[in-house]
């Protein structure tokens, strides 16, 4: 089984970014936009690619990630991209933030930038900050070769990272972070059939039952419930052939609205 590094680089400017948006309001908004992808396959030379969606879904899929295992930085962000974009589902996820803080809890910091600083591993490049307000259609050649060289050392720093992280990480550990990803990026519902079937005969059952004593008693159960006309109203359209009843409780006559 492989270890894909995955690195998504997207649109963002200064109203539309993660730090005024929750990551799945970022990433289904109709401004959402992927710029290009680096991938590195196990410690192989990165890669990057750029172009339209259904371009980039078709480079991806390439790469069959539901046999390998996905490593990322924050990788609720890329696994979200993955599964919600482009309908890939790996065996596994990886993800060096969550790691991080289970050792270092928030005193070395969570971004790449400064773990790797921390633990001498390199650093990461400043090109994401001139891609402030440009969609794809908006980079020169060369402004998106730059683009694509900095995502590749960010699949390069962070397999480097999780190579140190995972020294004496515990596998157990691992697979929690996996199953976390996955309830965000995955999210399941699992409910028991037989148990919500019950409670919805019992409800039907409730209902017929109080529509009955309605018939049956209209006065002693319908006076409380007056307490305008708009009640009436709301009252009439319900229970038809109780409304004289109504009509007389509260001196409506014959007329009805």
């Amino acid at each position: 089984m492989k270890i894909i590094t995955l690195d998504f680089e997207t649109y963002y400017d200064k109203d539309f970014s993660l730090s005024k948006m929750t990551t799945e309001e970022y990433i289904r908004d109709d401004r959402f936009e992927v710029i290009g992808v680096g991938v590195k396959v196990n410690d192989s030379p990165a890669t990057w690619f750029s172009g339209s969606a259904e371009e980039i879904k078709a480079h991806l899929h390439t790469f069959n990630m539901g046999e390998h295992l996905v490593l990322a930085h924050n990788a609720v962000f890329d696994a979200a991209i993955l599964n919600w974009h482009f309908d890939i589902c790996p065996h596994g996820w990886l993800d060096t933030l969550s790691m991080a803080r289970a050792i270092h809890t928030i005193e070395v910091g969570g971004s790449l930038a400064a773990l790797v600083k921390y633990y001498g591993l390199g650093e990461k490049g400043s090109e994401v900050v001139n891609a402030l307000g440009k969609r794809i259609t908006d980079f020169s050649k060369q402004e998106l070769a730059q683009y694509g060289e900095y995502c590749k050392n960010d699949c390069n720093i962070t397999f480097d990272l999780f190579n140190t992280l995972n020294a004496d990480f515990p596998p157990r550990e691992l697979r929690l972070i996996d199953l976390t990803i996955r309830m965000f990026s995955e999210p399941v519902l699992c409910v028991d059939v037989k148990a919500l079937q019950k409670h919805l005969t019992f409800v039907r059952l409730k209902k017929e039952g109080l529509l009955a004593k309605a018939q049956q008693t209209p006065e002693i159960f319908l006076i409380p419930l007056i307490q305008s006309h708009s009640s009436v109203i709301g009252i009439h359209r319900c229970f038809n052939g109780v409304t004289d009843v109504i009509n007389r409780t509260i001196g409506l006559g014959s007329n009805r609205g």
